[in-house]
């Protein structure tokens, strides 16, 4: 969501140094998506009457909770008490179209996030990893494969259908001839990292996953293991001892093996969402931001404007501008790491080092589009 204002500038004003706690992260080269209609959702109809629309609403706004907050079980979460008392006052507009009959109903997104904050509950903005998944499916008679976009339509679709319902950017390897060469089924299958970790660089995704799905005695079974993207050179690559760490790993009982991509797919917008989204907190947080621009007004106003539509951001102010330097006062619904995530995870933002100590503040340059 871009939030529009008044750009001011405020020159001689003292600028305070702040220490700002964003050491947890640095910029990568990784490709985070930004996700389109957050707050519409789409729902099957069997006419136009208004009580089925009317009816359809709660439905609808409920799958926009869990897309804003990365939580398949958000409904049972205590703090949505009366949030869908009323859902048709965050409705903004809403149509018809498709066959069979689809409603498609916008919600009015600062009034959501709004309501959001005030029950502290997650917001989980639009900027957004790229998973990139290797996964190894089994069927009752034993057949193994790897899923590709040749796999069959019936399996893809419902992978990209449960993928967009959560807001979730997943690409799967093209497995061509250069794929084939680095990875096997049986490198998937047992979990062998470093041949798909290899293999994962062409890509260049935020995170990588091994995952399998497969039927047992009393039931299908599905289990990943999620690593980060990191490139040929870059530091502590390979973890301890020359093991490569897994940021999470999960693995559960399922009905079938679409429940088993499902449950996959859940249990990686828990974990981001636990990990880029924001939540309010009472006390209100106040930091400083510096960035690098090349010196227009148009790329001012284009930083200004893609802070501004941060979940972690509340409001924002230019309070200095020198040179190629501009010093922005921002007021955060969360915590500074939350916001040091986002900005490690925006490919237009670069975190520049320094080689002084006695400079605290940590200082970006604005990329742009490439």
């Amino acid at each position: 969501m871009i939030h529009s204002g008044h750009h001011r500038l405020s020159t001689g004003i003292l600028v305070k140094r702040l220490v700002f706690l964003l050491s947890l992260l640095s910029c990568s080269s990784a490709l985070a998506v930004e996700v389109d209609n957050l707050y519409q959702a789409q729902v099957q109809v069997e006419g136009r009457e208004r009580a089925e629309r009317q009816s359809k609403i709660p439905d609808a706004l409920m799958q926009t909770l869990v897309r804003l907050s990365g939580e398949a079980d958000i409904g049972q979460d205590p703090r949505m008490e009366g949030m869908l008392s009323n859902p048709t006052r965050f409705v903004s507009s809403f149509g018809y179209g498709g066959d069979p009959l689809t409603l498609t109903i916008q919600f009015d997104g600062a009034l959501l996030v709004r309501a959001m904050q005030q029950r502290q509950l997650p917001v989980w903005g639009k900027q957004r990893p790229l998973t990139l998944g290797w996964i190894a499916l089994e069927d009752e008679q034993g057949k193994r494969q790897l899923m590709s976009e040749q796999l069959d339509a019936e399996h893809m679709g419902t992978w990209r259908r449960q993928a967009a319902l959560r807001g979730l950017p997943l690409s799967l390897p093209l497995m061509d001839l250069e794929d084939a060469m680095r990875v096997g089924l049986n490198d998937v299958w047992g979990f062998f990292v470093e041949p798909v970790a290899e293999a994962s660089e062409r890509y260049q995704a935020d995170f990588f996953m091994l995952a399998r799905v497969w039927p047992g005695a009393d039931g299908w079974y599905y289990t990943l293991s999620l690593y980060p993207y990191q490139p040929e050179g870059q530091g502590d690559r390979y973890g301890f001892g020359g093991v490569r760490r897994s940021l999470m790993q999960k693995s559960g009982r399922v009905d079938g093996v679409e429940q088993g991509l499902s449950r996959i797919q859940e249990e990686l917008a828990r974990y981001y969402a636990r990990r880029y989204a924001t939540v309010a907190s009472e006390e209100e947080s106040h930091r400083q931001l510096v960035f690098e621009i090349q010196g227009s007004m148009a790329e001012l106003v284009e930083v200004e404007r893609y802070l501004k539509g941060l979940s972690a951001v509340s409001s924002l102010q230019v309070i200095a501008l020198q040179g190629r330097q501009v010093s922005f006062a921002v007021e955060l619904v969360g915590s500074p790491e939350a916001l040091a995530q986002m900005l490690a995870l925006e490919p237009r933002v670069e975190q520049l080092s320094s080689d002084d100590e006695m400079v605290t503040q940590t200082r970006y340059r604005w990329i742009g589009n490439p």
